[in-house]
């Protein structure tokens, strides 16, 4: 008897497993797609700026950032599905660890990377003239962001293990499934509580910080736009009053030389042709002027780019990790497990909360692919190219000159 029902409440857990796996089906394909998405943009952000990490601190930052994306979309989303699949029956402890230290270890190490690069871009726009962050020591603190993210990931080792749970079913047996979370051992309560406290403290941190600095160089960006194209608009008009100068001007020698007689307009001609024969060293130093002027607004123009790009990744990496933080501290307020409490369709837009932070992971590449021209040319490239190869290698032959 006592074998019967236990096989039964195992029949039963796998059942109810079954139906909350099918619920949880919407989000287990949103996660696909971010997966998908994801790894694949993150390995042609590593193709793409890793080359130019050795060159400048900007392919340094960013391949660093999506180094630490691939990461998360690479290994932790597939942890996560699998979570949400086995959602009363997840056993492994050792998969259940490994799978929250590298959300930890990712989470951690990319906002590191955003607070140094927010550093260097304030200096960079706010503060011009003073000594900037040097492509060795943006290395260094790329490796440093690695030893930070390991020393703030490790408790999560011990803290997170497979918990059994208490599953409600319409038979009142009392049936016992396992949940991948913080332990229920209340001897590592305080430690816990203190884990959870510092990540929110440190989150909320980093993330004034961010707004604060990003703030002052939005500032800098709209005023520069400003009185660039007021600049702009100012050599329009004084190219258009000297075409109509130079315009009348040139009507006016033609009515005068048409005036001259024959031989003082030779004269005219041979003065005009010693003269054109001179060194023209005004004419060399101007344009060599024209040409500093012209570098060192493109290396401006890059800096500015570079910074709205970056502006555009911390705001999405600060909006998608606000659901997560919300219901991370309605959970531990709450201290219940959420199928109990939680309807069906909460139950599932709190899986989706929970998991929005990978959503910044997945999105950043498309980020990078809307605001940087080259790198949109870069993938073009990657994909047409080989799409026109496979379809050389399919065409038929005609001839050696075709």
């Amino acid at each position: 008897m006592e074998n019967m029902s236990a096989a039964t409440m195992d029949a039963e857990l796998l059942r109810l497993n079954d139906a909350k796996a099918e619920l949880m089906t919407p989000v287990v394909a949103f996660l696909s797609v971010l997966m998908s998405c994801g790894v694949l943009g993150n390995v042609m952000v590593c193709c793409f700026y890793g080359s130019r990490a050795r060159r400048s601190s900007h392919g340094t930052f960013i391949s660093t950032v999506a180094m630490y994306d691939l990461i998360i979309c690479g290994l932790s989303i597939p942890m996560e599905i699998v979570d949400l699949r086995l959602f009363y029956t997840f056993t492994n402890v050792a998969a259940c660890k490994a799978g929250r230290f590298i959300n930890h270890f990712g989470a951690i190490g990319s906002v590191h990377v955003l607070l140094v690069i927010a550093v260097d871009r304030y200096r960079r726009i706010c503060k011009p003239v003073k000594k900037q962050l040097s492509l060795k020591q943006a290395k260094i603190a790329c490796a440093c962001s690695l030893l930070v993210s390991v020393f703030f990931s490790w408790p999560s080792i011990l803290f997170y293990t497979p918990v059994a749970v208490d599953v409600k079913n319409d038979f009142g047996l009392n049936i016992t499934g396992h949940d991948c979370t913080t332990t229920r051992d209340t001897s590592f309560n305080m430690y816990i509580s203190v884990f959870n406290y510092v990540y929110m403290t440190c989150f909320i941190s980093y993330t004034f910080v961010l707004c604060v600095m990003y703030t002052l160089v939005g500032r800098v960006i709209v005023k520069h736009n400003k009185t660039r194209k007021s600049l702009i608009k100012k050599q329009e008009s004084s190219t258009s009053k000297l075409t109509s100068l130079e315009t009348s001007l040139s009507n006016g020698d033609q009515n005068i030389s048409s005036s001259i007689p024959g031989k003082y307009r030779k004269i005219d001609a041979d003065r005009l042709k010693n003269t054109q024969t001179r060194p023209r060293t005004r004419t060399i130093s101007t344009t060599t002027d024209r040409r500093k002027s012209t570098l060192s607004e493109t290396q401006e123009i890059k800096n500015l780019n570079f910074s709205v790009i970056m502006l555009t990744i911390t705001g999405l990496f600060v909006l998608s990790f606000l659901p997560f933080l919300v219901l991370s501290i309605w959970r531990a307020v709450n201290g219940e497990y959420e199928p109990d409490v939680l309807s069906d369709a909460k139950l599932v837009a709190f899986q989706f909360g929970l998991r929005s932070y990978f959503l910044n992971s997945a999105l950043n590449p498309f980020v990078y692919g809307v605001l940087n021209s080259k790198f949109r040319s870069f993938v073009y490239r990657c994909f047409c190219g080989c799409s026109s190869k496979i379809d050389n290698l399919h065409a038929p032959s005609t001839s050696d000159a075709s």
